[in-house]
C-alpha cells in the first residue's frame, strides 16, 4: 500500500505539467516533495532506503519538468498550426476578393467597349432615321387633318384610326431616337478641360422637384438629408442630374403601388464617395442582375433598355461608376461612386 501511494504522487505532477507547463510541473513537484519528505525519513535503519527516497523526490522534479516542457511544445505547435491555418484562410479570402475584383473589372471593361461602340453607331443611325421620321410624322398629321375635315365623307373612320396609330408610333420611335442620341452624346472629359463640380444635395433637390408631382400622385416619397449630401463632387451638374433622374424614375417604375426612395452617403475615401440609392420596390431578380447595365436590356414592357446604360456611361465618363448591390433584399439598391473635387 505504501508503494502504491508513493507512485500516486506522480499523478498531480503530470497533470500540473500538462495544464500549466514546466513551471507548474516543478512547483507541484516541490509541493509533493514537501508532503512526501516526512515519509522519506522513516526506514533509515534499512540500507540505502533514504537514498532511494531522495532519488524518488528527484524523479518528481524530473517528471514535472519533462511533462511541462513537452506540454508547452505541444501547445506551441497547436498555436503555430492554428496561426498557419488562419493565414491560409486569410490568403484564400484575399485571393477570392482579388479574383472577384478582377472579374468585375473585366466585366466593366467589356461593357465600356460595348457602350463605346454602340454610342458611335447610335449617333449616326439616329440622325439618319430622325429626318425621314419627321417627314412621316408631318405627313400623317396632314392626312389626319384632311380626313377629319368636316364635310369630307370619303375617308372612313378606319383610315382616321390608322393615321392616329401612325402618329403615335412615330412619336414612340422619336422618343427611342432621343434616348439613342442622349446615349451617344456622353463623352469623356478631356484632360485639358477644367473639371466640373457640383453639390450633390443641391442637384438631388432640383431633380426631385422635377418629378415630385408624379411621385406624389403615385404615393412615393424620397428621403434624403440635404446637409449630409452637401458635399462637392467632380461631376458636371447636368450629368449628375441625368444620373439621379434615371435612377429615381427606375425606382418609381418598380413601385407601382407606392413606396419610398432613400438617398444617402454609404462610404467615402479621400478620392471618392459612394452614394446609395435604395427603393422599397420588388427588387431585381438574381438571374438578370448581371445584365441591368447592358444596352437594350429591360424588364419593363415597352422599355428601351438604355436608361441604366446611360447612367453607367455618364459616370464612367467622369471617372465614377455604378453597380447593383445584390446583397440588398428589401428592394433595389444602386451604389454610385463619384470622384471628389481635387483640392
Amino acid at each position: 500500500m505504501h508503494d502504491v501511494l508513493l507512485r500516486s504522487y506522480y499523478l498531480p505532477i503530470v497533470l500540473a505539467g500538462l495544464w500549466f507547463g514546466a513551471r507548474g510541473g516543478l512547483v507541484t513537484a516541490a509541493v509533493v516533495s514537501v508532503v512526501f519528505f516526512p515519509h522519506a525519513l522513516h526506514g533509515w535503519h534499512a540500507p540505502y532506503t533514504f537514498v532511494f527516497r531522495l532519488i524518488e523526490i528527484l524523479m518528481y522534479h524530473v517528471i514535472g519538468a519533462l511533462t511541462g516542457v513537452m506540454s508547452s511544445r505541444a501547445r506551441l505547435a497547436l498555436i503555430a498550426e492554428k496561426d498557419a491555418r488562419l493565414e491560409r484562410e486569410q490568403a484564400y479570402d484575399d485571393l477570392k476578393a482579388k479574383t472577384r475584383l478582377l472579374f468585375e473589372m473585366e466585366e466593366q471593361l467589356r461593357r465600356s467597349e460595348r457602350l463605346a461602340a454602340l454610342g458611335r453607331m447610335s449617333a449616326g443611325l439616329a440622325h439618319e432615321i430622325r429626318n425621314p421620321l419627321a417627314s412621316i410624322k408631318t405627313s400623317a398629321e396632314m392626312l389626319e387633318e384632311k380626313a377629319g375635315e368636316e364635310g369630307n365623307r370619303s375617308a372612313p373612320s378606319r383610315t382616321v384610326d390608322l393615321l392616329q396609330v401612325l402618329g403615335e408610333e412615330t412619336d414612340r420611335l422619336n422618343r427611342i431616337l432621343t434616348e439613342f442620341l442622349r446615349f451617344a452624346r456622353v463623352e469623356a472629359r478631356q484632360d485639358d478641360e477644367a473639371p466640373a463640380e457640383c453639390i450633390i444635395g443641391e442637384v438631388l433637390a432640383g431633380t426631385v422637384s422635377l418629378v415630385h408631382q408624379d411621385m406624389d400622385a403615385a404615393g412615393i416619397v424620397v428621403d434624403y438629408d440635404v446637409e449630409q449630401l452637401g458635399v462637392a463632387v467632380s461631376v458636371g451638374e447636368d450629368h449628375l442630374r441625368q444620373v439621379l433622374l434615371n435612377l429615381i424614375l427606375n425606382a418609381c417604375d418598380a413601385m407601382p403601388e407606392g413606396g419610398s426612395i432613400r438617398v444617402r452617403l454609404s462610404g467615402e475615401t479621400a478620392e471618392a464617395l459612394t452614394l446609395a440609392i435604395e427603393d422599397s420596390g420588388h427588387g431585381i431578380a438574381r438571374d438578370v442582375a448581371s445584365s441591368v447595365f447592358d444596352p437594350f436590356f429591360s424588364t419593363k414592357e415597352g422599355g428601351v433598355g438604355l436608361g441604366l446604360s446611360i447612367v453607367a456611361r455618364l459616370l464612367e465618363a467622369c471617372g465614377g461608376s455604378v453597380k447593383l448591390d445584390r446583397s440588398y433584399t428589401a428592394g433595389a439598391r444602386f451604389l454610385v461612386t463619384l470622384p471628389r473635387v481635387a483640392r
